[in-house]
């Protein structure tokens, strides 16, 4: 009991660690983005400077300037952005850790319809993060990168999709979603600190010996750094439908998710455009069209997403309340039998009618997407969880 107090407070400081360092890292990047949409030309022209913007915050006003640093003239202190990205991946992997390997991987899949089993699913879990980065990368370092982009750019989403089918299979719904981010957000870590800051390194390295920087370098850094912020509010979305029992517990959560991912990409290129005052209107079409048709779609999809076949008969709740009573009040309860809780987890308890009631729609959720129980260690039947899924929340009736 002590080993899980810890545990919870450990997520807990991670937790926090993780979304500090997110807000430095994306915080930094989003700015920089934003920044190069906004530099223009100083008037009247001064040597040297590239671009500059003005800026007011706390009363003051600021000018930032980008500069062409001539050969031999290294400027000091300079300042890297690169820590943030590593405390950011630390600390998602280590709450990956705490929350779905530590206890042998129960979590992240069902023993009674997963094609492995939760040892298994550890290695998958964790292997995929560099094998994942070294597709990408190989993608993007090849000649077909700097022929034909957009063909690398097909390439990449349709492995990234694929990614998203094969692990909402193989894994339960929540820890799907999650390390699809995770996989996302390795590769972004990984873009930092092996291809935008080594470029960078090498530009100062060129510049203090006076020769011309490594343009090849130079534009591999620039594009990773394009795709990092295009990847950001994918990986947000990840992290924030993860705790959303009726999206990632949908039948069709692979879909689901491979249309939030659109969504996320779609966003932050209507960001972009709206920063750089873009006017062409098949520029905001080629952006809005997909975000709008995604929208559209998952609004259809969630409509009763779980819901039952007409054909099939409702549920009475006293046949619920005994499963629920049999299979999950073990853990959810005020005091829990089960010794690796001191109390319901989040706080979710089933200890009364009215508590299950309450709870209609998320049980049906985590129930049929088989997120719970964590590695169905109570035994709960595939009749079961049909039961409960023609259940609508309320005695005799459907949900609607």
């Amino acid at each position: 009991m002590a080993t899980q107090i810890y545990l919870e407070w450990a997520v807990i400081g991670l937790m926090w660690a993780h979304i500090v360092a997110i807000l430095g890292w994306v915080g930094s990047s989003l700015y920089f983005m934003w920044l190069d949409s906004k530099l223009r030309l100083p008037e009247p022209a001064r040597e040297n400077v590239l671009g500059e913007a003005w800026m007011g915050h706390g009363g003051g006003f600021y000018i930032v300037e980008k500069r062409h640093i001539a050969p031999g003239k290294v400027p000091y202190p300079l300042h890297w952005f690169r820590v943030e990205a590593a405390v950011t991946w630390f600390t998602g992997f280590l709450l990956l850790v705490a929350v779905y390997y530590w206890g042998g991987g129960v979590r992240l899949v069902d023993p009674a319809t997963s094609i492995i089993g939760p040892k298994a699913a550890i290695v998958l879990a964790v292997g995929l993060l560099p094998v994942s980065w070294f597709a990408y990368d190989r993608i993007w370092t090849s000649d077909l990168s700097d022929s034909n982009p957009g063909i690398a750019n097909v390439i990449s989403f349709a492995l990234l999709f694929l990614l998203v089918l094969v692990l909402c299979r193989v894994f339960n719904g929540r820890a799907a979603y999650i390390h699809v981010g995770a996989v996302m957000g390795t590769n972004m870590v990984a873009n930092v600190w092996t291809r935008i800051i080594p470029a960078q390194e090498e530009a100062v390295a060129a510049t203090r010996a006076g020769r011309e920087r490594n343009a090849r370098l130079a534009g591999w850094a620039k594009r990773r750094a394009a795709h990092n912020t295009y990847l950001t509010l994918p990986v947000i979305m990840t992290m924030i439908a993860n705790h959303t029992p009726s999206i990632y517990g949908h039948r069709l959560n692979w879909l689901l998710l491979a249309l939030l991912i659109v969504i996320g990409v779609a966003a932050r290129h209507v960001m972009i455009m709206f920063d750089r005052r873009e006017s062409a209107s098949w520029r905001w079409a080629s952006a809005v069209g997909p975000l709008a048709a995604s929208i559209v779609v998952i609004g259809m999809l969630s409509v009763s997403p779980l819901a039952p076949a007409s054909s099939e008969a409702a549920v009475s709740f006293p046949i619920v309340h005994g499963i629920v009573i049999l299979r999950c009040t073990s853990c959810h309860s005020q005091k829990p039998a089960d010794r690796a809780f001191v109390t319901a987890p989040d706080g979710v308890a089933f200890d009364s009618a009215a508590q299950i009631q309450a709870n209609a729609a998320m049980i049906r959720a985590v129930v049929g997407s088989r997120t719970m129980p964590p590695g169905n260690s109570t035994g709960m039947t595939d009749e079961e969880r049909s039961l409960i899924s023609r259940w609508g929340g309320h005695d005799g009736q459907l949900a609607r």
